[in-house]
């Protein structure tokens, strides 16, 4: 005995189709769910709702087993059990279970009747769950949307920007013309937040340049200092041929009146709430990526390399440098010979940075009083200023004093020195030393020296005595000659001019450059955790102070790459590094995109100013000509309480 499921199909021709499928087993389950023996797709039968079984090969026992029962002969039921051999009508939903007996098998011929379950197909499922007899049609709907999008984004707004136009701040809430808003604005921004009008001057108008320049005049002065000479003609030669998608938006810009070359350009706004975003390398690239052969072909005198991509195609550094002594500043040119740079100082760096030597023994010997370690390093002279990027001057004071000493006498345990940077005043102090000491006196002149007869009627002693008095000022020529010859004081580290016509001695004067890339950046706070050996590579083996230990371009390219990362060599560890990070677009003296706020100057805050004749303010802050900080006197409020105030 077994199983034998039969279904039965029409054509679109009227014609049925019978297939039979043996079905294995005593006992066959029947349900929505596809693991069932009979599948019936019908949301009207439960997953699992039906088990037929047959003990004996000729009765057929259903049974529901979900809850659900089945219709058999107009009577709902949950267990049945039907002779084969006389037949029966089962009803699932709306599908036909017929039970019949052919032969030793048992027919089971399933037949949907009806779709008032809505249950055959997908789409018959979809039909059923549809809320499509209850809303309104498509048209209507369409005609609806539009209406509301018509008043949020147009309507509404335009009334909120009307409504507010002559209001200088909003007030605090939401306004419909907020709606536009691409994003929020960026931190430098973040107080515009409520003051639309102040960018957005005029409706449906495109921010203009002048009103950014309402806020930013210093910015705007300075702007764009290396192209301030360029005329517009040349410009326009130095940018790269537009593509065609280019000049679709040109021409859709110049329709919608936005001129090119607008501040909002390159600062793009409403990007997010943090900085605003740098400017993308591919501005500059436009422009300087083949420059030079487009202005040389349009006529112009070309003298600005093409640069296109730190990490694979820029010039080399070009730093600012003395190339004669005594000369004015200029841009070296690469690739002449090695670079020097007179800075009018004699500095062997090799001496001073050995790791043995005289050097490095003294520097070993003031580390319990000065920050040294076993021998000098670069830091223990060279300090950068507070925005990381200029270095200090070297001050003999501060820097070269511990082991270079000026002093030349000493009177009642203080030490006197001769005034460094002041040679006149050093001939005068020298003059003045020789001049108002005596010599030293002889023993034979002491009160119970004994003298031998003769000597003293013959006045040897006193005629020794007066002649070293009468030729002691002499001397002091001797001895300013001595600090400015070769071995003295002064001509070991400096270039001495010998008086001549009518001058006294003369130094030449010492022009450190405090800032050798003047086209770029370098931000030595940023490279703290680098030696300064691995970029300044040339110094532990220069032997001139004329030596430019300036690092070039292949140093910064062993972890600098291009802004996408392109490269010429293999970096370690690139850093990608867009035109924004070493050049400004403002020359307001500023680092590159830093805000103005962090550019600090050292200030000093000097509570209740004193009377003129009791204290001087030159005395805390040096003379006026330094320039080394900005005073401002203040009077703190606590006192202003104190008075009762």
């Amino acid at each position: 005995m077994s199983f034998i499921l039969r279904r039965i199909s029409t054509t679109k021709t009227g014609k049925q189709i019978v297939r039979d499928q043996p079905l294995p087993g005593a006992s066959i389950t029947l349900g929505r769910d596809g693991g069932n023996t009979i599948h019936v797709a019908d949301l009207a039968v439960n997953p699992q709702h039906a088990t037929i079984s047959s003990a004996d090969g000729r009765h057929v026992r259903v049974q529901a087993s979900e809850g659900l029962g089945f219709d058999l002969n107009g009577r709902t039921l949950d267990i049945a059990d039907i002779d084969s051999a006389a037949g029966a009508e089962l009803r699932f939903g709306g599908h036909r279970l017929t039970i019949a007996r052919e032969g030793e098998n048992i027919i089971l011929l399933v037949e949907r009747i009806d779709e008032l379950s809505q249950s055959s197909k997908d789409v018959d499922e979809a039909r059923a769950f549809s809320l499509a007899a209850v809303m309104p049609g498509r048209r209507m709907g369409a005609w609806a949307f539009a209406l509301v999008v018509l008043l949020a984004f147009l309507v509404g707004p335009i009334w909120a920007w009307h409504s507010y136009r002559s209001v200088d701040v909003r007030p605090q809430g939401y306004h419909a013309d907020k709606a536009w808003l691409s994003g929020p604005l960026s931190s430098a921004h973040a107080s515009l937040k409520n003051d639309c009008q102040a960018c957005h001057v005029d409706a449906f108008v495109a921010v203009t340049d002048k009103a950014c320049v309402g806020c930013h005049t210093g910015e705007h002065k300075a702007m764009s200092a290396s192209h301030a000479d360029a005329s517009t003609a040349m410009l326009l030669a130095a940018r790269h041929p537009p593509g065609v998608g280019e000049k679709v938006l040109a021409g859709f810009a110049k329709a919608f009146n936005k001129p090119q070359g607008r501040c909002v350009e390159c600062h793009t706004e409403h990007e997010g709430a943090g900085p605003m975003p740098p400017t993308p390398q591919k501005f500059c690239a436009d422009c300087h990526d083949g420059m030079a052969a487009r202005l040389k072909a349009a006529g112009f005198k070309v003298d600005v390399a093409d640069a296109g991509d730190f990490g694979t195609a820029h010039p080399e550094f070009r730093p600012l440098v003395r190339a004669a002594p005594g000369a004015k500043p200029a841009r070296a040119m690469p690739g002449t010979g090695p670079l020097v740079d007179y800075d009018g100082l004699k500095f062997p760096h090799d001496v001073h940075l050995a790791a043995n030597g005289g050097v490095a023994r003294m520097a070993a010997s003031f580390r319990g009083q000065y920050d040294f370690g076993k021998k000098l390093e670069c830091q223990n002279c060279h300090r950068p200023e507070a925005d990381g990027v200029r270095i200090k001057p070297v001050v003999m004071e501060r820097d070269c004093a511990m082991c270079h000493s000026l002093a030349f006498e000493t009177v009642g345990g203080v030490t006197r020195t001769l005034r460094h940077g002041e040679p006149d005043q050093v001939v005068a102090d020298l003059y003045a030393y020789y001049r108002s000491t005596p010599p030293s006196r002889p023993l034979q002149l002491g009160g119970m020296e004994r003298r031998r007869p003769g000597q003293y009627a013959e006045g040897q002693l006193y005629n020794i005595y007066f002649r070293e008095v009468a030729v002691r000022p002499n001397r002091a020529a001797d001895a300013v000659r001595a600090v400015f010859s070769k071995g003295g004081a002064c001509y070991d580290c400096h270039t001495i001019f010998a008086p001549a016509s009518g001058n006294n001695w003369r130094v030449m004067a010492v022009n450190q450059t405090p800032r050798y890339l003047e086209k770029g950046w370098f931000d030595h706070d940023a490279h703290k955790a680098t030696k300064c050996a691995d970029c300044h590579t040339a110094a532990p083996g220069s032997k001139a102070a004329s030596d430019l230990l300036v690092p070039g371009l292949r140093q910064c390219r062993d972890c600098h790459v291009g802004e996408g990362g392109a490269r010429l060599v293999k970096v370690e560890t690139a850093t990608e590094s867009p035109c924004a990070m070493c050049h400004e677009y403002h020359s307001d003296g500023g680092k590159p995109w830093m805000p103005a706020r962090q550019r600090k100057v050292n200030s000093a805050a000097i509570t209740h100013k004193p009377l003129a004749a009791i204290y001087d303010v030159s005395l805390i802050t040096g003379t006026e000509g330094r320039g080394l900080y900005d005073v401002t006197w203040r009077t703190p409020s606590l006192h202003g309480a104190r008075r009762g105030g």
